[in-house]
């Protein structure tokens, strides 16, 4: 049986190819401007273009957030008819910039993506599941349902709700946000480490790859002080192996990849 081909852009832009089928994570390819650089400075320029990644069914955006999706993206989608998914706040911004496949979704919502390629049919579901975050009301994360089934994060925290949803669905792959910002009044706008090791501990998907690592400010770790910047990413990774290790050392399976590295798996 086929697996699910994964190639990390950068950041939460992921390209996952299953059953015939390409969808791309929270497309942001900036920072392009000065906001944008203030506001999202990235530490590693994407691995690629978007136009650089060839056919692509479908744009996968978690929330309405500079450094999860970009106007360039949204263009793109609408001068090459592709489908976008997200929450209210998106697909608004998407039917303002013209684009004309926009599906609004609300927790709990499902889209199904169907493929014909001559005699073969493929059939991918995208079921929205409530996202914690509390500078973007309507964010979502996602599982995406085929012949396997992948968890996409986004940026949420670890939320009992979150945990019961997918201990049922059972995801073969999670996708999962492994730093974020923290808010003296909000606190943690996400999962870093510590979370998403303890969200993987009780839902075992066969295999986890962290994700949200190449924007400076980010705390990967606040219990130890990590926090990515440009000049600690030897810090970085070494904490992301010891991470690895423990994870491993309990029967997890972790990927960790770079931007502009690709994996395939569950083929079997």
């Amino acid at each position: 049986m086929a697996g699910v081909q994964l190639r990390l852009i950068g950041h939460m832009t992921v390209l996952i190819e299953m059953d015939g089928l390409t969808i791309l994570t929270d497309p942001w390819f900036g920072p392009r401007g000065r906001k944008e650089r203030t506001l999202a400075p990235r530490i590693v320029p994407p691995a690629a273009s978007l136009g650089e990644l060839g056919h692509i069914d479908l744009l996968l955006v978690s929330h309405n957030h500079i450094d999860h999706c970009d106007d360039i993206s949204l263009e793109t989608a609408r001068d090459k008819c592709i489908t976008v998914v997200g929450p209210r706040s998106v697909a608004k911004r998407a039917k303002k910039l013209g684009a004309k496949s926009v599906v609004e979704l609300e927790p709990a919502g499902v889209y199904r993506l169907n493929k014909r390629s001559g005699d073969r049919s493929s059939q991918v579901s995208i079921e929205a599941l409530k996202a914690s975050h509390p500078l973007a009301s309507d964010a979502l994360a996602y599982l995406i349902r085929g012949s396997k089934t992948v968890f996409f994060s986004g940026d949420t925290r670890y939320t009992p709700e979150l945990e019961c949803a997918l201990k049922s669905a059972q995801p073969d792959i999670a996708l999962v946000q492994a730093a974020c910002a923290h808010y003296p009044l909000l606190g943690d706008d996400g999962m870093s480490l510590p979370e998403a090791a303890a969200l993987v501990r009780a839902i075992r998907p066969r295999w986890t790859v962290p994700l949200h690592l190449h924007c400076a400010g980010k705390w990967l770790d606040r219990a130890r002080g990590i926090r990515i910047r440009r000049d600690n990413q030897i810090e970085v990774s070494a904490a992301l192996k010891a991470w690895r290790a423990e994870l491993e050392s309990e029967g997890l399976g972790i990927c960790i990849l770079g931007p502009g590295e690709e994996c395939k798996l569950c083929e079997k």
